[in-house]
């Protein structure tokens, strides 16, 4: 699976599936994780994060009172959950669009990912799912 995007949902999608079973990869057009606007934390969505383990990773995570936290935190947070269960993260990679399925006889999913760089190893990685978590700008079409 190709997960578009190394974002909350992004990242939180790439962990789903990866308890899932399925080999997930990220490919997140940034460099860095910089976003330093903060998040108000639904009741659920810190049970959901507890359940995941934020609190071992990020010590202040929700502590006391606080149910909030900087994008750039919870990014980090999620990366390290994703990474510990197999994730694959591309950074500074930009998915551009979908490149069908080569000729075969045998029909497979096949499909390729045209990414910035082109000479990025992604281009040799063939997904029958392709999820768009990369925002309002969403580059999937």
């Amino acid at each position: 699976c190709l997960v578009i995007g190394a974002g909350p949902c992004g990242l939180r999608t790439a962990i789903e599936l990866g308890f899932l079973g399925a080999k997930a990869i990220i490919v997140e057009k940034r460099d860095t994780f910089s976003r330093n606007n903060v998040l108000h934390l639904w009741p659920y969505t810190i049970q959901d994060l507890r359940n995941l383990g934020a609190k071992k990773i990020y010590g202040k995570f929700c502590a006391g009172a606080i149910d909030h936290i900087s994008i750039r935190q919870l990014q980090l947070v999620l990366l390290k959950i994703a990474l510990i269960l197999g994730i694959e993260i591309h950074l500074n990679v930009e998915f551009r669009g979908l490149l069908p399925p080569r000729g075969q006889k045998n029909p497979s999913p096949g499909w390729r990912a045209e990414i910035n760089p082109p000479n990025s190893k992604m281009t040799q990685f063939e997904f029958d799912v392709v999820i768009g978590a990369d925002g309002r700008r969403n580059t999937l079409e």
